[in-house]
């Protein structure tokens, strides 16, 4: 009887396994379409798309004016960071995009070949823009996303003075 209990044991298991196992071929897609994203992932999209779009007005900026890469390739390293710690915390399915368009605006590619104060000026409302876009957003982002972006708009704020300080002085 203890044989026939076993053997009656493992049947049932198998008959329970394999629906289970075909299930798991079929990957993520058996349990279902994924939830759509909420309201902070497009607000952690967005933020990644601004620091993008900077990252590639700095990029244009140096490029066309080359002495300024001595004032311009630190904010640009911070820039680079601020993406990286974004991009950490967005955790997207495969097959999805996190990066937006991030072509730099027709103004800012070219006040980068204006010159370097017209370089300058628009760095600096572009950093300005950034950080009162973030700051604007942070009583919709969960805490952790806000303290982020409360770090980061007040660094592009702090871009935007040495910007001008910079320009005023040179």
């Amino acid at each position: 009887m203890r044989a026939d209990l076993r053997r009656r044991s493992v049947l049932a298991a198998a008959v329970m396994t394999v629906p289970l196992v075909a299930a798991g071929c079929k990957g993520v897609g058996a349990l279902g379409t994924p939830p759509e994203p909420g309201p902070d992932v497009a607000m952690l999209r967005g933020a990644i798309g601004t620091e993008q779009a900077l990252i590639a007005r700095y990029r244009s900026a140096m490029a066309g004016s080359p002495a300024l890469s001595g004032t311009l390739g630190p904010l640009l390293a911070q820039h680079r960071e601020h993406l990286a710690r974004l991009t950490s915390m967005l955790i997207e399915p495969a097959g999805h995009s996190a990066s937006p368009d991030t072509t730099p605006s027709a103004a800012g590619t070219a006040a980068a070949g204006a010159g370097p104060a017209a370089t300058l000026a628009a760095l600096e409302a572009a950093e300005a823009d950034a950080a009162r876009s973030l700051a604007s957003r942070l009583t919709l982002a969960p805490p952790a996303l806000a303290q982020l972006m409360a770090s980061i708009a007040a660094s592009e704020a702090s871009h935007a003075l040495l910007l001008r300080t910079h320009q005023a002085g040179g």
